[in-house]
């Protein structure tokens, strides 16, 4: 009797110790279609209501499933939309004090931070485009099949890295980073459109009276550098907008430039363009592609921009 009651206790020693140290989180179904592979295993097993999961776990959600894993009581936890793939790569410490790493491997999650990190947790998302980490925040993340990565901050600062390359994202704003490419800029975006309207550009078409070639600046204002000429027909996409509207950031010698129209038309299903300061300024020593014959010098124009007489 005493022999086994000692077994219990010491059990009971050892439960005590992983309970600090090995953290579990509680996964809740909100829709069906959730299946678990625990650590060690090959198979996909359904939940229907709730699980306990843990480090080495891979959540995985259908095209109908969402589930929220939570972490801690205080509502530290994280949503898994449809067709999404999750993994807990690390999760120990205590209530108080933890470390937590896990893995977005596809699919849309919404992660929600309840408190202010200590300065002796991590908090820490990581993709195949880069890797996240938040303190005290409430921020999306979306990976492609591509292994593009996005986020999007509603709450707090998140900061990227891939590789040397770093950035720090402010609410209101996003990022996105293809494999291996670096990190985009950090753009004013609250939607995942948004964010790739402000990335990738706008079908816009722009007109000129006898197809007049518009002069492309350095920036936003007839005072700047002119940097070349382009048809109207060539300007397909625009990158963004000056606060006020009228001048149009395109793609330009490898890099970027700005032309004035007063009648570009945007896509309707544009998200939004990118909002740029009336004071920005392109950095022409990035161009990779030679300037043209005439003389690139700054010049006051007259509205509308056209080309320098021939």
């Amino acid at each position: 009797m005493r022999r086994w009651l000692w077994i219990v206790c010491l059990l009971a020693s050892v439960w005590g110790v992983k309970a600090q140290t090995d953290l579990a989180a509680t996964l809740e179904v909100l829709d069906a279609g959730v299946s678990v592979r625990r650590v060690n295993t090959a198979a996909f097993i359904a939940v229907t209501q709730e699980a306990i999961v843990g480090v080495g776990d891979v959540i995985r959600t259908d095209n109908t499933g969402r589930a929220r894993i939570t972490f801690f009581a205080d509502g530290t936890d994280t949503e898994l939309l449809p067709n999404t793939e999750y993994v807990i790569e690390r999760f120990s410490g205590t209530e108080q004090s933890f470390q937590l790493s896990v893995n977005v491997v596809i699919g849309q999650t919404i992660q929600r931070l309840a408190r202010l990190i200590d300065t002796e947790s991590i908090y820490d998302v990581r993709t195949p485009g880069m890797t996240l980490v938040a303190r005290g925040t409430a921020f999306a993340i979306r990976v492609e099949g591509t292994g593009r990565s996005a986020m999007l901050v509603s709450e707090g600062e998140v900061e990227s890295t891939q590789d040397a390359d770093s950035a720090l994202v402010p609410p209101g704003f996003g990022i996105r980073a293809n494999v291996g490419e670096g990190l985009s800029d950090v753009v004013r975006a609250t939607t995942f459109a948004e964010l790739d309207a402000a990335i990738d550009g706008c079908v816009v078409s722009v007109s000129t009276p006898d197809d007049v070639s518009l002069n492309v600046r350095q920036g936003p204002s007839a005072s700047t550098a002119l940097v070349g000429i382009i048809s109207p027909s060539e300007v397909t996409l625009a990158y963004g907008i000056v606060e006020g509207g009228r001048w149009y950031r395109i793609a330009y010698r490898g890099g970027f430039g700005w032309v004035l129209s007063s009648t570009a038309t945007v896509a309707a299903d544009c998200a939004g363009l990118r909002l740029f300061a009336p004071d920005w300024r392109e950095d022409i020593e990035l161009y990779t592609v030679p300037a043209p014959t005439f003389p690139i010098v700054p010049a006051v124009s007259p509205t509308p921009e056209a080309t320098p007489d021939s």
